[in-house]
């Protein structure tokens, strides 16, 4: 990813993921909680600067598209993160290393990493660096859709969108949520995520999708 660390346990541990030990310590957690606050104040930052006339509400969507799980996990995958995790016996042929929510978190423990490394300056070099293609887009494209689902709802209807969990599976570490949308016309959608905020916002892409407001 173009850094080379002075302490390589620091790479080791923003490597190791829960699977591979049971204490808290010796995993990557604590430093994807460090690496995810460095990664929005080093995007917030640039961000701002970036469009000096945008408002709050654009910057917001700005931020929340290029920190989100998808856009970490994309970059992951663009040096190969997946391949060099280190995970437990009874991970390493589940096909965990290849799911966007363990790489969105493996990506954001090498930022806190080299962040404890190397400085805040150093951590911005590599976030810019690798965040490059992930800044340019029309903010339209970066619109909630749950919240446009409940501004056409609200619309329509006055009423809002209801969101339901209808299961929970996989382990704690990496859990996978079934959410439900219903509509008060009647009509539903259900989608999964590895958070119950991913699953209702693809719940609600279906909708809209269904609606010809976002293309598929």
């Amino acid at each position: 990813m173009g850094y080379v660390f002075k302490n390589k346990k620091l790479l080791e541990t923003a490597l190791i993921h829960s699977s591979h030990l049971h204490d808290e310590t010796e995993n990557n957690e604590r430093l994807e909680f460090h690496g995810d606050r460095v990664l929005a104040l080093i995007i917030v930052d640039y961000l701002t600067n970036r469009y000096p006339m945008a408002s709050v509400g654009e910057l917001a969507l700005r931020v929340n598209r290029v920190v989100s799980r998808k856009t970490c996990a994309e970059v992951a995958r663009s040096f190969d993160l997946g391949k060099s995790l280190i995970l437990g016996p009874d991970a390493r042929h589940s096909g965990i290393r290849n799911k966007s929510s363990v790489q969105s978190c493996a990506m954001e423990a090498l930022i806190g990493a080299v962040y404890l490394d190397g400085g805040l300056e150093e951590a911005r070099k590599l976030v810019l660096k690798l965040w490059h293609p992930h800044f340019s887009f029309e903010v339209a494209e970066a619109v909630d859709p749950k919240s446009k689902l409940q501004e056409m709802q609200q619309a329509q209807k006055g009423d809002t969108p209801s969101y339901q969990v209808l299961a929970k599976e996989g382990p704690n570490h990496a859990p996978e949520f079934l959410v439900e949308v219903s509509l008060s016309s009647g009509e539903k959608e259900v989608s999964w995520g590895n958070t119950i905020k991913d699953a209702e916002r693809s719940a609600a892409i279906k909708i809209l999708t269904k609606w010809k407001v976002l293309d598929e």
